[in-house]
């Protein structure tokens, strides 16, 4: 794929070349596309990436391809390839320079055994928890080894990346020291402790209220009970609560895996969280990896896809460390309000539903790293060794390959299994995949009406490179009358404006182009163009779906010079962070790129690493 790329950007630049596509959108703003995307996920080749580990949690070297056997659902497999990885340096790419406002997404990193991805959960933490992990991830960052590359990403309501990819620690802690990060807020849905304490204490008033002597009532009041019916709503709004969770920390998920996607290397995520809501991968221990999960089955699977293709390790870190039960904390609120008989039956009660949730949550957690090949810490202070271990251990593996026996595409969970064949050592890797068959996938995705490229266009997410592209920016000139009409969807874009021209040249053998009887390709794609101001707040947006038909002679020149699309889209006259998408119908797969806008002056942008 890079020697490819590589020619791509290497060839003529001139996007005034060979106007193949020309693309013009009013769309309504923002739109929901009406067309599910499908994934296609041939397994042809399984990459597994394996961590071998001593009794004191070192990582084992030297052994050879013989010492392993794979099974694939209980068959053996013949290994292709075999590779150890020691944490070598990374190479990066020597890309020509790019003409005036000329900009692409092409990554500059070619090679590396891995990447270090810090997640820092909001969504899924107290507020005291995230006070804790971000200290302590300062005080790990002042330490880092030279050359490690480490990435930080926030989840709140949505994904954001904080620093992209690099290898300057100076540079990760004056992020982690900014103010904005270092004042956490409150999760929109996760409940305080202070909360809960409220919501049980009104139970318990409830619960003494209906036990005093009351008047007489009629029938139909008696048929209500005010207690049921108030736990009932805490619990649905409870459920509620943990299943908008779950929606967006799959999603979360989705697009970190698509940024890594064009990282090579082993990418370790070390996912720091109060709570790992269940169920977000499927169980491969479980002969229905769906069992427990059976409405978020279309995303989890999505999920897993793409954590397997990019080769994602998850090791979930407890934010809490090592955390005192409250059920023995004294309460000098409380002393006094409630009977002793209430009073041990809410200590006995805490004490089970604490303990339960705990233990709860470290089973999935122990679940998350078993499936994706990484490692749980929790219940201990140490968050810096965990960093350090997951740092060490994730840069120091095995990497093997093997061609299915089974060549069927039945979209089936495939259970995988690693023995040591001498030795007694822990091995941690990939337990399965989905044999996945685009016409399973795009009936399930059908029932989608999200728009994937949409949420992959954030203010603050990273660039993509699975589908990678030049862009020209320039103001179109002349400049429209000041009363024509607006391009974009914003219908309330107000004020003087700006239109810019934006012209793609986008490498053709990055999408699913089909044969056609004349020799010619055909395909689809949605392109959309974003204005953000410095606010993050959208200001407008362009966006089209359209059905590529690629006459044998344009296909030709599309292979040279790149599938070339032009769009234009009105911004208003201030700072303004243009991102840029195309998204691949056939493939689900997507490349983005940020451009800003300062004063609507262009601002050179360094190509994505």
């Amino acid at each position: 794929m890079h020697s490819r790329r590589s020619y791509f950007l290497l060839s003529l630049f001139l996007l005034t070349l060979l106007p193949v596509v020309s693309l013009h959108s009013q769309d309504a703003f923002p739109k929901s596309s009406g067309t599910a995307p499908a994934i296609e996920s041939k397994v042809r080749v399984v990459v597994l990436d394996l961590v071998v580990t001593d009794g004191k949690g070192q990582p084992v070297a030297g052994l050879p391809r013989d010492a392993f056997e794979i099974l694939e659902d209980g068959k053996p497999q013949t290994i292709a390839t075999f590779e150890e990885h020691h944490g070598a340096a990374m190479t990066l790419a020597k890309l020509p320079p790019l003409p005036p406002n000329v900009y692409t997404n092409f990554p500059l990193t070619q090679t590396a055994d891995s990447v270090t991805v810090l997640l820092l959960d909001a969504l899924n933490t107290p507020l005291a928890d995230q006070t804790y992990v971000h200290q302590q991830m300062i005080k790990y960052l002042g330490t880092i080894p030279p050359g490690t590359r480490v990435a930080i990403f926030t989840l709140a309501s949505r994904l954001r990346m904080i620093q992209g990819v690099t290898t300057d620690s100076a540079e990760l802690l004056a992020v982690l020291k900014d103010k904005k990060l270092a004042d956490p807020n409150p999760s929109a849905l996760l409940p305080s402790t202070a909360e809960n304490d409220a919501n049980q204490h009104y139970i318990d008033f409830l619960t003494t209220e209906n036990t005093a002597p009351k008047a007489p009532q009629t029938s139909a009041q008696a048929s209500v009970d005010t207690v049921s019916s108030m736990k009932q709503f805490l619990s649905d709004t409870a459920a509620f609560q943990t299943e908008s969770r779950i929606r967006i920390t799959l999603q979360a998920l989705q697009q970190l895996a698509r940024y890594l996607s064009d990282v090579p290397g082993r990418k370790n995520v070390a996912w720091f969280s109060g709570s790992f809501p269940t169920g977000i991968l499927p169980d491969a221990d479980l002969p229905d990896p769906f069992s427990a999960v059976r409405s978020f089955q279309a995303e989890i699977r999505k999920t897993t896809d793409l954590l397997t293709s990019t080769q994602v390790a998850i090791y979930p870190i407890a934010a809490e460390g090592l955390a005192p039960s409250s059920t023995y904390q004294a309460n000098a609120a409380e002393i006094g309000q409630k009977r002793p008989s209430m009073t041990a039956r809410d200590q006995i009660k805490q004490m089970r539903t604490t303990g339960a949730g705990r233990d709860s949550n470290h089973l999935t957690m122990e679940q998350l790293a078993k499936d994706t090949g990484g490692e749980a810490f929790y219940n201990s202070n140490g968050l810096n060794d965990a960093l350090t271990h997951v740092i060490d251990n994730g840069a120091r593996f095995y990497t093997l390959t093997y061609a299915p026996s089974d060549k069927t595409m039945d979209g089936k969970f495939r259970h995988i299994r690693i023995n040591l064949l001498s030795g007694k050592y822990n091995l941690a890797y990939r337990r399965g995949y989905f044999a996945d068959d685009l016409i399973v996938l795009q009936a399930a995705e059908q029932k989608s009406d999200d728009d994937p490229l949409y949420a992959l266009m954030g203010r603050n997410l990273p660039d993509l490179s699975q589908v990678v592209y030049k862009i020209k920016v320039l103001p179109s000139n002349p400049q429209p009358a000041p009363d024509a009409p607006h391009i974009g969807g914003n219908v309330e874009l107000k004020g003087p404006v700006t239109r810019y021209r934006v012209d793609f040249a986008i490498l053709a053998q990055d999408l699913k182009l089909d044969p056609t009887p004349d020799g010619g390709r055909h395909g689809e794609i949605e392109v959309m163009l974003v204005a953000y101001d410095r606010e993050g707040k959208p200001l407008n947006l362009v966006e089209t779906e359209t059905k590529l038909v690629l006459p044998p002679n344009v296909y030709a020149d599309v292979l040279k010079i790149g599938l070339q699309i032009h769009k234009e889209i009105d911004v208003p006259k201030q700072d303004v962070y243009l991102r840029t998408g195309i998204y691949d119908m056939g493939s689900d797969v997507a490349g983005t790129l940020g451009v800003p806008l300062r004063g609507n002056v262009m601002t050179p942008v360094t190509p994505a690493k």
